[in-house]
């Protein structure tokens, strides 16, 4: 009970500066999973929240933590321990190594590229703030074959207006398993973003700007003649622009506002005023066909644009928590034809104390991903920028598909915890199979560290994919 005390006095002694009008550092997104988890069920039970956009910034968790300390004091007393490390003026927060086996060289879900066959992974974060105004982030993962950098950059700015610089993630969701417009499914892309610590107004509006540069595509549009079928391509590298917004509506409903756009790169030139054009006008900015192009030039076309509509509810009923979500996503213009996709999911913390549910569903229209200026679509270094899904069917065809996932999370014990996602996917044409997935890890945490490791994981992933070929990966890891 001492060790507890102690725990909070200085937790609420170091978040002085979090409650001070300054930046703040983020929590690791799809890295620390039981931290993950046990943000996502406080998010859930917690009351006028209004959080859609991650990673989420410790600011933020640490002020919702404070709300539930008589509710569920169980969950806040782990999660205060958990968060301990990201509420210091700096510290190392997390290390983990894996060792895996796999088969058939397939994408992991939402994990950066990385794929069954990828066998050794070192990944951790570190950060610090020099006063309320200026910080540096450091986290990434390194393989057998490459280092992926996930949260390193600096910060600086204030409350209202906090500058990142550098590589910075963007998950624009309110989706747990995937996230139609932009997830860590591909490379974290080199970026400046602008958000706010302190949500705005009554309404607690949030918003996250970005600018960033993406990998090379094979292809760019260069020109389009009239009745021609051949077009030139250049190499080049694109840019990829995000705007996320989202206020309360009421207590328990947030709605958000979600915005890509794709453009420039190689052989196009894009000005200002192009990019105002497109941003405010997209209409008349996307989707010009060949005839218009041989009047105004195929260069007018400012690039590719993805949007989204969602909503996160959450409520109880006879004292059971749940969280309601959905989104509406769309692809293309009133310039042409219009391309959907719809999601919805639900949320359940607390069946009991040591079980929680979720369930999602995605459906998506043919053409998703896909764009004839940029041969490799909305992708960076191979792998689409949003849903998982759009990964699995031939690199040059986009059917239209639908996804589904069941994530059960069991804490076992105080020490002991399994968490297992089922997912299902079907590609709506001809030449694909429905693709199953089974994704299940187990954590033990260690009485005593062994060789510097609090806790240790091993995890199964195996199924078939869309090609009805089967797939499997075993990991073992260890986290310091």
């Amino acid at each position: 009970m001492l060790k507890k005390t102690s725990l909070l006095i200085a937790l609420a002694l170091s978040a002085n500066a979090l409650a001070k009008g300054g930046v703040s550092p983020y929590l690791p997104l799809n890295q620390a999973p039981e931290l993950e988890h046990n943000v996502a069920r406080l998010l859930a039970v917690s009351k006028n929240t209004h959080i859609m956009s991650k990673p989420y910034k410790v600011h933020d968790i640490y002020n919702v933590l404070q709300t539930i300390r008589h509710s569920y004091p169980e969950l806040y007393q782990t999660l205060s321990y958990q968060i301990s490390p990201y509420i210091q003026s700096d510290a190392g927060t997390f290390a983990k190594a894996t060792l895996a086996a796999g088969t058939k060289n397939k994408t992991l879900p939402n994990q950066r590229g990385q794929t069954t066959k990828t066998n050794l992974i070192v990944e951790g974060g570190a950060y610090a703030n020099f006063g309320r105004y200026f910080g540096v982030s450091v986290a990434g993962i390194a393989n057998e074959n490459e280092i992926l950098p996930t949260q390193s950059f600096i910060y600086l700015g204030n409350k209202y207006a906090q500058v990142d610089i550098g590589y910075r993630e963007h998950w624009y969701s309110p989706f747990n398993d995937s996230a139609m417009l932009l997830s860590t499914h591909a490379k974290t892309t080199p970026s400046i973003t602008i958000s706010n610590v302190e949500p705005i107004t009554s309404f607690k509006i949030r918003y996250d700007m970005f600018i960033s540069k993406m990998t090379e595509q094979r292809g760019i549009l260069n020109e389009e003649e009239k009745n021609s079928t051949v077009r030139i391509y250049e190499k080049g590298r694109p840019y990829l622009y995000g705007l996320h917004i989202s206020f309360a509506a009421t207590e328990n409903l947030t709605i958000g506002l979600s915005r890509l756009m794709q453009f420039g790169g190689g052989p196009r030139s894009v000005t200002l005023k192009d990019f105002a054009e497109g941003f405010f006008t997209p209409g008349a900015k996307d989707n010009v066909g060949s005839k218009d192009a041989n009047e105004i030039g195929g260069n007018f076309e400012l690039g590719d644009q993805l949007g989204s509509i969602t909503f996160e509810y959450n409520n109880s009923l006879f004292n059971l928590p749940y969280e309601l979500y959905g989104e509406v996503a769309l692809e293309d213009t009133l310039g042409g034809t219009r391309n959907n996709a719809y999601s919805f999911g639900l949320y359940l913390p607390f069946i009991a104390n040591d079980h929680s549910l979720r369930f999602e569903h995605s459906n998506w229209q043919g053409g998703w991903y896909a764009n004839r200026i940029y041969q490799d679509g909305n992708r960076n270094s191979g792998n689409v920028i949003g849903h998982w899904g759009g990964d699995e069917h031939d690199y040059t065809d986009y059917p239209p598909a639908k996804s589904m996932s069941i994530n059960w999370h069991w804490q076992l014990s105080a020490k002991e915890s399994l968490n297992t996602t089922l997912r299902g996917l079907t590609n709506k044409r001809d030449g694909y199979k429905t693709s199953y997935e089974l994704q299940t890890a187990y954590t033990r945490k260690l009485n005593k560290p062994v060789w510097g490791a609090k806790s240790l994981g091993a995890e199964l992933y195996l199924g078939k994919d869309v090609y009805g070929e089967a797939f499997s990966r075993i990991a073992l890891s260890a986290n310091f």
